[in-house]
């Protein structure tokens, strides 16, 4: 499993620094939101070659693959097709994306109805598309639009429609401590990356580990999967003292409290 941090083009140099200063950090996750990104992040090739850093790209979050409408859900196939285009210099091991957003009184009388337009939107883009690319569960509070994917059954029901190697399972711990879902035993045999984070069940602040409220039982069993990634998607001021407690975890079993003062 490679340990992987997170970083926006904004900190990327700040990130990069960290892989210097850690050199266990042999993963690196880049969310981009625009074309003209993929210019400014294919100019970190030698950086990345010389820390022999595997990439990742998080796709935007206002992706939306249960779009509606059709036209709109091919123009964000096209988008992505010319993001791998634009980074066609770099070694992308995987696009990670969230499944997008309904409009709640619409998603809650036909949820399968979104459900379908995402397997379609899958099944369009992994004709066109050479890389792999991750679903990732999220969360959703109350309002006039709801997100898909905070419940174990939406990805049970893409995978199960689905057969394709090429669709994996991104498993967000700082979503899940606020959308409960079991993620890990229904979904192991497609689950390839873990996003590592915690927070207080309320509010997506993606804390270092032990400032929260992730118990290590979680930690333990996602420790023992068999993923390709963990991406400690934290406060990067936080990262060594977690990597501190994940290596006191892995020696010593259980260790408890957590607390960090």
């Amino acid at each position: 499993m490679r340990l992987g941090i997170s970083a926006l083009l904004f900190n990327l140099d700040k990130a990069l620094e960290l892989c210097r200063e850690v050199d266990r950090i042999n993963h690196i996750e880049v969310g981009i939101d625009n074309l003209d990104e993929c210019i400014k992040l294919s100019k970190y090739k030698g950086e990345f070659d010389k820390l022999n850093l595997s990439l990742g790209i998080h796709l935007p979050m206002e992706l939306n693959s249960c779009e509606n409408i059709k036209y709109i859900r091919k123009s964000w196939i096209d988008f992505i097709n010319k993001i791998e285009d634009g980074l066609k210099d770099l070694n992308i091991e995987y696009f990670n994306m969230h499944l997008g957003y309904v409009i709640s009184e619409r998603l809650y009388k036909n949820r399968i109805k979104y459900l379908d337009n995402s397997v379609s939107f899958f099944e369009e883009l992994l004709k066109v598309s050479n890389k792999r690319l991750s679903i990732e569960n999220t969360y959703s509070k109350s309002g006039d639009f709801s997100n898909i994917g905070y419940i174990c059954d939406d990805f049970e029901y893409i995978f199960n429609k689905i057969k394709s190697q090429n669709l994996c399972f991104c498993y967000d711990t700082g979503h899940n401590l606020i959308n409960n879902s079991d993620y890990i035993s229904n979904l192991n045999d497609r689950l390839e990356i873990i996003h590592l984070s915690d927070n207080n069940g309320i509010d997506d602040s993606h804390l270092g580990i032990g400032r929260g409220i992730l118990h290590e039982n979680e930690i333990k069993k996602l420790l023992s999967v068999n993923a390709k990634y963990l991406i400690l998607e934290i406060n990067h001021n936080h990262i060594k003292e977690t990597i501190d407690i994940l290596d006191k975890i892995k020696k010593r079993g259980m260790i408890y409290p957590f607390l960090i003062y």
